[in-house]
């Protein structure tokens, strides 16, 4: 069989052609450091090699994902800490605030501290992160949920609601990025206790007003009980007397006559004054009906105001009997005109005998004590959700670290084996190269000698 002298030549040159394919394909490895540049290059290879790239950008994304929910809790716990210290800084100034050598002016000053330290708390309240207010819920309003109302402030309003802000998902896991403005500043809480702003609110006044407040130590109605004041609506029910059977924590007993009597002592500009309020058993604790006509337990103490400076509330949410005065007062119970022995009214509503300043101030600390606690557990909350999201953040980055370890042995080269490769294939190149010039060089006279 003949060979052309074509053929040989086709045959060589293709030989080269391969073989300059090899040495330009290890020279790219060699100088990309990746032994996958193209899909051609080996592309069982590449299917595994874009699965553990799809792999790492997921685990990346939720890495990025956790990382955006700690900065979101974290906010809310700065958050916290300062109405935190807002709260321990109210505390302090109510103790010194308390001294029976402060003067008037002195305490004042005092209550003017409280109210900046008010205003801070309205501030917190209105903490934002990326665009949305930390402590407003899902509302999605543009203005901030916590509004002042007053100058100097005397209540505030809330324009959001009650839901925690987003939800991170992970492996099955929910965690809330946020806790409730209830949570937060014992907002409209279960038990009738104020919240934040009640709180200092009360306490500011009680500094630079001289403001006395004799509360029902706890709620007045039994266990399972409601005492109900006003009728709202036509199918409420009735205002609770004296006389409703179960509906105390500590039952009325009324003295020999049948009646209550209480004496109420205080001041008004000055001038000391008493008045004794008489009630029957049908009376009832507060019906809303103002004096003189009124003869319900609130009405009847409003109705001697100008006498005792005291002036009396029903707080039924809370379940307590509220009396405030500007100085000093007392609460004892006497016998009814006729009557050999007194009832037990001040023990039914959980009143002080006196109320005084310092006493005032210090209910108004258990206040603050009750206050901080609620801050205390969310931010416990929080911090719970920030650490197990620091555990996840580790898994996840420790998860990208060992899929770019796989990453790294599918794409990478072997640097010595491929240097070593590359002269193998630069000597085979160049031996190509010298045996077709000695071929090409030959023509057929030169076999014909």
């Amino acid at each position: 069989m003949r060979i052309a002298t074509s053929t040989i030549y086709a045959q060589q040159t293709a030989a080269i052609d391969d073989q300059q394919a090899l040495y330009a394909q290890t020279s790219m490895q060699l100088s990309t450091g990746k032994q996958l540049n193209a899909p051609s290059d080996d592309p069982a290879r590449i299917a595994q090699d874009l699965s553990v790239r799809t792999a790492i950008d997921t685990t990346g994304q939720q890495a990025k994902n956790v990382q955006s929910a700690v900065s979101e809790l974290t906010t809310t716990d700065s958050a916290l800490s300062s109405l935190t210290a807002v709260l321990q800084s109210a505390r302090q100034l109510a103790i010194q605030g308390s001294s029976d050598t402060l003067t008037a002016q002195q305490r004042a000053a005092i209550g003017s501290q409280i109210d900046q330290l008010l205003q801070q708390s309205v501030a917190v309240g209105n903490t934002s992160y990326a665009g949305r207010y930390v402590f407003g819920g899902t509302t999605s309003a543009g203005n901030p949920p916590v509004q002042q109302q007053g100058n100097p402030i005397a209540g505030v309003t809330f324009g959001g609601n009650e839901q925690e802000q987003g939800q991170l998902v992970y492996n099955g896991q929910e965690f809330a990025l946020s806790t409730t403005f209830q949570a937060a500043f014992n907002y409209q809480a279960s038990d009738g206790s104020r919240d934040v702003f009640q709180t200092l609110i009360a306490l500011r006044n009680t500094l630079a007003n001289g403001t006395v407040i004799d509360q029902s130590a706890a709620s007045i109605n039994r266990a399972g009980s409601v005492v109900y004041g006003p009728q709202g609506l036509p199918s409420s029910p009735a205002p609770t007397t004296l006389g409703t059977p179960n509906a105390f924590a500590v039952a009325p007993v009324a003295d020999s006559t049948g009646n209550f009597s209480l004496n109420i002592s205080g001041t008004v500009n000055g001038v000391a004054g008493m008045a004794t309020i008489t009630l029957a058993p049908g009376a009832a604790i507060d019906d809303g009906v103002a004096p003189p006509l009124g003869t319900s337990l609130v009405a009847q103490i409003n109705a001697n105001t100008a006498t005792t400076g005291v002036t009396a509330s029903f707080d039924a949410k809370a379940q307590k009997v509220v009396l405030s005065g500007t100085g000093s007062f007392y609460v004892t119970d006497v016998p009814s005109p006729g009557a050999a022995n007194s009832g037990n009214l001040t023990k039914v509503l959980g009143l002080a005998t006196q109320a005084d300043f310092v006493q005032n101030v210090s209910t108004q600390l258990g206040d603050v004590d009750h206050v901080l606690n609620a801050v205390l557990g969310a931010r416990s909350v929080i911090g719970a959700r920030i650490q197990a999201l620091g555990s996840v953040a580790d898994q996840l980055q420790t998860a990208v670290t060992d899929t770019t370890k796989v990453q790294s042995g599918i794409e990478d080269v072997d640097v010595a084996a491929a240097a070593t490769r590359l002269s193998a294939q630069q000597t085979a190149l160049q031996a190509a190269y010298s045996t077709t010039t000695r071929l090409e060089s030959k023509t057929l006279f030169d076999y014909l000698s």
